[in-house]
């Protein structure tokens, strides 16, 4: 069932076998599989069925490192998280993604690839991934492409991957509202996890809304689902049992902040566009099916270059758009439904922040137009029919409508595991008096050295397979320059997994060190983080957290 804790019939306290707090993808994956059992399930969240300015108001806070990044603008409160913006990329991690590297600190997960691909089964039933896509090392199986660049193996290689349809506000809502053992309680803000004074167990979580209602909910297990911004500042915030705040005795939680920044490695020139640009354009091959490709470096490379992982996407610098082409166009868009994300509301103001790194302005919604204006479109398509047919023409050529002048080449990175970035507590409140975030967002010289080589690699590559030049960016070529990194809202790593307590805050388990009841869901518990888009994975590892959560349940005959 549905609840909202604004609605003052819903109870102040609740009592549960486990209690999630988040109803992000990791959230609702692990509710999803109680379904229909035996055990009860208190799903938190702290925002509404959508989004709302009141509930989103609770992300502020500072960002203060040498790369901005601001907590209000990268992630969202409301039903299904900040995947309620998500393009639905889906791929598995590569085995060396999970291994120690000598050459990156902190490296190595302590689960294996093939125990993780086990789940990354499950993930795939959960995001509605045709299961004849087989897992593997680092891509989707059983995929067939009519087009591929000749790519050394040595230098880089495709990945595939797949765009899942789940959107979780939507597909698991029906689920929720249904369901007799899963209690979905809207505008529920966890204030903090009580835990006995050894600070061995939660005893407690203790919940309020913005109109200032509290309460708790007692639970045999409670799973932090929040984001990796958040499970960190939750887990600091709970400090009633010990001041540096929960499962930080060893002063883990918080550190070792990660993302997967971007920005532009340069241009390709001359050569052979279209052949660069046919098999990554995924616009076109969304039509038939949802598999496509991401150009990544080579594990070799990686080893024999002591790099980091990252990817390239190409992009295309258009000239001008013929009148006619120009004029179907705008008639095109005059019939579209206008977008379902309201431009003027939060996931628009969110939309907008993490576009404007892409290097050019979000879409704006499609302005209504009147049958006077269709008619002048239609006019000016007529006097230009040339422009059209050629456009006809070239794409039945497998050629771009457009005509291209370069190729901008977009670089993705995996960011090396440091202590030094990471997430704290400031010193201003929210609404509900609780400390607002401090992110620390930082590189090191490794970081950025692993960039330029690897974007230089990779441009070079993609210049080679289509006869054409790679001209990088400044950065590249002059090591004092700093790139114009942003980030894409993946956060990683404040609650990384270890096999110590003194490495990391959560067990290979995902169980907090030294607590006997509290689990952590999301891409905070990765130790690295590749490139891959997260989600795949962090449903992975949730369904796996729920199954030893549902087992240990039953062995103990709640």
């Amino acid at each position: 069932m549905i609840l909202d804790y604004l609605d003052p019939s819903a109870p102040d306290d609740y009592q549960c076998h486990v209690c999630v707090i988040g109803a992000g993808p990791a959230g609702i994956a692990i509710a999803s599989a109680f379904a229909d059992s035996r055990f009860t399930v208190c799903l938190l969240e702290s925002g509404g069925l959508e989004s709302e300015r009141s509930a989103q108001a609770l992300n502020e806070g500072e960002s203060v490192g040498t790369s901005p990044l601001d907590p209000h603008l990268c992630r969202l409160r409301a039903l299904g998280g900040s995947s309620r913006l998500w393009g639905g990329g889906c791929v598995p991690l590569t085995r060396l993604d999970l291994a120690p590297r000598d050459w990156v600190p902190a490296s190595g997960w302590p689960i294996g690839f093939d125990e993780l691909a086990t789940w990354c089964g499950h993930a795939r039933s959960t995001l509605r991934i045709d299961p004849r896509h087989g897992i593997a090392d680092g891509s989707f199986g059983n995929a067939h492409f009519p087009h591929a660049l000749p790519l050394l193996e040595e230098c880089a290689v495709d990945r595939v991957c797949i765009e899942s349809p789940v959107f979780f506000q939507a597909h698991y809502r029906s689920l929720l509202e249904e369901s007799d053992n899963i209690t979905l309680v809207l505008h529920a803000n966890l204030m903090e996890l009580a835990a006995t004074p050894d600070a061995r167990r939660v005893q407690d979580a203790r919940i309020g809304s913005l109109d200032g209602r509290r309460g708790t909910v007692h639970a045999r297990h409670y799973v932090l689902a929040a984001g990796g911004i958040e499970n960190a500042r939750l887990l600091l915030l709970s400090d009633g049992a010990h001041p540096r705040g929960l499962g930080n005795a060893h002063d883990q939680v918080g550190r070792h902040f990660m993302d997967h920044p971007r920005c532009l490695a340069g241009q390709v020139l001359g050569g052979n566009l279209d052949a660069l640009l046919r098999p990554y354009d995924r616009d076109s091959q969304r039509e038939s099916r949802p598999l496509y490709r991401e150009l990544a470096l080579a594990d070799s490379a990686q080893r024999r270059l002591r790099l980091l992982n990252a990817r390239a996407r190409p992009l295309p610098v258009l000239d001008a758009a013929p009148a006619g082409l120009q004029a179907l166009r705008d008639l095109r868009a005059t019939f579209r439904t206008p977008a379902a994300i309201d431009a003027s509301g939060v996931e628009g103001d969110v939309q907008r922040a993490l576009a404007t790194g892409l290097g050019g302005s979000p879409a704006s919604v499609p302005r209504p137009a009147g049958g006077a204006r269709r008619a002048r479109l239609a006019m000016r398509i007529g006097m230009n029919a040339g422009h059209v047919a050629g456009a006809v023409a070239r794409k039945l050529r497998h050629r771009s409508v457009d005509s291209v002048s370069s190729v901008d080449l977009m670089a993705y990175f995996e960011q090396a595991p440091n202590p030094e970035s990471r997430i704290t507590l400031g010193e201003s409140r929210d609404a509900l008096g609780q400390r607002k975030v401090r992110v620390d967002w930082r590189f090191t010289d490794f970081d950025y050295a692993s960039f330029r080589t690897s974007a230089s690699l990779l441009g070079h590559e993609a210049a080679r397979c289509c006869a054409g030049r790679f001209e990088p960016a400044p950065w590249i070529a002059d090591a004092t320059q700093r790139p114009g990194l942003v980030g894409t809202a993946h956060h990683i790593g404040t609650t990384r997994m270890s096999d110590r307590s003194s490495d990391g805050v959560v067990d290979r388990d995902c169980r907090v060190h030294d607590l006997e009841n509290l689990h952590v869901a999301g891409s905070s518990v990765f130790p690295t983080g590749g490139w891959a888009f997260p989600t795949f994975t962090i449903v992975a590892l949730a369904m796996r957290l729920a199954d030893r959560l549902r087992t240990g349940l039953e062995v103990v005959g709640l």
